[in-house]
């Protein structure tokens, strides 16, 4: 007769404690837990607990806990129940578990005090649709219609419905004109045929610019002077990395008036970043096709000790202007890029971490307090 294994010794002895195992049952042990629902092992987990003597003592000497409150209510200092009482310690030194309370998404508290910063400025909000005709999002504003700017690889464009309606004719007439010829602006366009099929198309609004040519294009003359922001999604087909999303916010902003210029520009954009926390903002020479003059707003980062570029600005030229408004007059304008602010303001260097909800960071990071 054939002599048993390891193995088939260890199943016959079942159950052990993997403490008072021998060499062969180790051996055989490890042997079986390699093959599928053979044995099967629970972990169960031993404590020794003894009293120390002090215990025993407080034991032996019936303490009462009759006249130990723990904590002080309205009603014991209304009927003075609290005298002759003792309060029970507390240690303030030990470790508790936090308690995080609701509270905004700290982005949306950013955009609530950007709002707020404008409006104390005097300033109305405009609002619109993500989805925009190709009209509103670039020809109404100047922006030749083989400008790179128009390819898939910077644009949205929608699938259905491809095409939506172009506004009203003298609207139409006025941006072809100025594209053709420069519309009585004393410029020449971009001396092209303009195409309404192509400004039929319509795509997802890659600047919140085209809220403010919208809302030139509603005003009257009477209406003036004005003064519009808005805080608004825009999307580029970008490339998701540290420092760019294809869904952005931008803060945009108008000022209407014949009496203003580049200068007034300038202090807008200054008292703005300002009330953000920067105190060294600089602007410098830029280029826009809808603009002129152009200017680019930077503000120095006091972590990394450089200027960091946050936006566009400038005077909308004759040709986005007349068209729509039927006059010449300044309109100052800037489009600012909101997540590179408030990363900043965090200390946020990858800016997807602005819009990842991670639990920890949503708890623990600071609230916007300006």
């Amino acid at each position: 007769m054939q002599k048993p294994s390891f193995e088939e010794l260890f199943l016959k002895q079942l159950p052990f404690e993997s403490k008072n195992l021998t060499q062969e049952q180790k051996y055989a042990f490890n042997e079986l837990k390699r093959r599928k629902e053979v044995i099967k092992t629970d972990i169960v987990t031993e404590r020794n607990i003894e009293l120390k003597e002090i215990y025993n003592e407080l034991i032996k000497a019936k303490l009462s806990f009759k006249n130990i409150i723990d904590e002080l209510s309205p009603s014991m200092l209304k009927d003075n129940s609290w005298r002759n009482k003792s309060f029970r310690r507390y240690d303030i030194k030990i470790n508790v578990p936090s308690i995080s309370g609701g509270r905004r998404h700290f982005v949306n508290e950013a955009v609530a005090y950007i709002k707020k910063v404008w409006l104390e400025m005097g300033f109305k909000e405009m609002q619109g649709p993500l989805l925009q005709t190709s009209f509103w999002n670039f020809d109404a504003l100047f922006t030749a219609q083989d400008h790179p700017a128009r390819e898939m690889q910077d644009t949205f464009f929608i699938k259905n419905p491809e095409k939506g309606k172009l506004p009203e004719k003298r609207f139409v007439d006025g941006v072809k004109n100025a594209h053709e010829n420069g519309f009585k602006t004393g410029s020449l366009g971009w001396r092209y045929k303009w195409s309404p099929e192509t400004a039929m198309k319509n795509v997802l609004r890659t600047h919140t610019t085209v809220l403010s040519a919208r809302t030139i294009a509603a005003l009257k003359k009477d209406n003036l002077p004005a003064k519009y922001f808005t805080v608004g999604k825009c999307f580029r087909n970008e490339t998701v990395d540290w420092s760019h999303l294809f869904e952005l916010c931008q803060v945009e902003g108008i000022v209407i008036d014949p009496d203003v210029n580049f200068k007034n520009l300038v202090g807008y954009l200054t008292e703005f970043y300002k009330k953000l926390g920067s105190e060294k903002v600089r602007i410098r020479p830029g280029y826009f096709p809808y603009t002129e003059m152009s200017a680019e707003v930077d503000v120095f980062h006091p972590v990394r000790k450089e200027w960091v570029e946050l936006g566009g600005s400038g005077i909308f030229r004759p040709e986005v202007v007349k068209p729509l408004l039927g006059i010449e007059v300044p309109v100052l304008a800037w489009g600012l890029g909101m997540e590179r602010a408030i990363s900043m303001y965090y200390g946020i260097t990858d800016i997807r971490d602005l819009y990842k909800n991670d639990l920890k960071q949503l708890r623990e990071i600071k609230a916007w307090l300006k």
